[in-house]
Parts: C-alpha cells; structure tokens; sequence
C-alpha cells in the first residue's frame, strides 16, 4: 500500500525532489537481551527520484563526496558501487520504489540528507548507551560510532553519501511536494 501511495505521489515530479519521511526500525538485540523490544523511530530529509532519468543525481552526489575523501581512486569507482548497491532490489517504475523479490517486499530508495533517531527499549524511551548495552559488540561499536564517513572495500571507495533502502511497511508519514501521507 505505502509503496503505492509514494509512487503516485512522485507521478507528478519531474526531477529529484526532497521529502520528509517517519519511519520505525526494529533494533536486532543480543541473544541474551532477545526478550527485550527494541526500536528506533527516525524522521528523515530524504531525496527520491521519479524515474532513472533522475537517478544520476545519485551517482554524482557519490562521485563529489568520493572525491573528498581520495580524489583519484574514489571517482573511478563511485559508479562501480553504485551499481552493486542496486543488485538485491529490482526497481519499479517510480525509481524510489525498489522491490525485494526474495522477501517480497517493497523499499524506499533515497538519499539520506539528515535524520534523527528516537530509541525505545519496550516502549519506553532510551539512549543510543541504553541501546548498545543490549547488542553485539559489533552492533554496539556501530551504533555508537557517529562517523558519517563510509568505506567500501570492494570498490576503495570512501564517502559520506547515505543511500538507505526503508522497509515500506515501516513508514508512518510521508510528505512529498507539501503533501503529507499517513500509514
């Protein structure tokens, strides 16, 4: 359903265009804290494409902040990352929807401009240490680390573009064009 709404939402645009997204994630815990319910609510500025016409928005915003961080190695391989980020979703035709044919799910694919995170440890709010303290290690050390700067080690490409796919399902409001939407 979201991902319906969305696509006929962006119908109408004819570039990329910025929209306001909320959004709920459930938070893996470690086995020992499974019995406790952890999620993050996040609302985001996003940027989403209509259509593949638009999407090379994406692929010069990686190129410019891959050239940053390491001119000469970076831009040769933006492209290259890009497109493996692509290969697990199949898009429709509204580019900001991408469908997960394995999970049969549908995705919100954009560029994350800024965001903010609520956590909740069975519903009652917490902090980002309240939530590490019921991870792994390595999800702990992930969450915790506020550096925006990404490496992709199969293409030695650093950056600090954030493209996320969002489970539609777990979209509470968007607002596209001044439009807000409610799920």
């Amino acid at each position: 359903m979201q991902h319906t709404v969305i696509a006929n939402a962006l119908a109408s645009t004819n570039a990329a265009t910025f929209a306001s997204v909320n959004y709920n994630t459930q938070i893996k815990t470690a086995a020992a804290h499974k019995h406790n319910a952890v999620h993050k609510t996040v609302t985001a500025n996003v940027t989403l494409f209509n259509s593949i016409k638009h999407a090379n928005v994406y692929a010069n915003a990686l190129a410019k902040s891959a050239n940053k961080h390491n001119a000469q190695q970076n831009a040769s391989n933006a492209a290259i990352a890009q497109q493996q980020q692509q290969a697990h979703y199949t898009h429709t035709d509204c580019y900001s929807i991408v469908y997960n044919a394995k999970h049969n799910v549908y995705y919100l694919y954009c560029i994350i401009n800024n965001a903010n995170s609520t956590y909740y440890i069975n519903n009652a709010q917490a902090t980002k240490a309240q939530v590490a303290q019921l991870l792994t290690n390595s999800a702990a050390n992930k969450l915790l680390n506020n550096s925006k700067t990404q490496y992709n080690k199969t293409h030695d490409v650093t950056h600090t573009l954030m493209l996320r796919t969002i489970k539609c399902s777990n979209i509470n409001t968007i607002t596209i064009n001044k439009q807000t939407y409610t799920f």
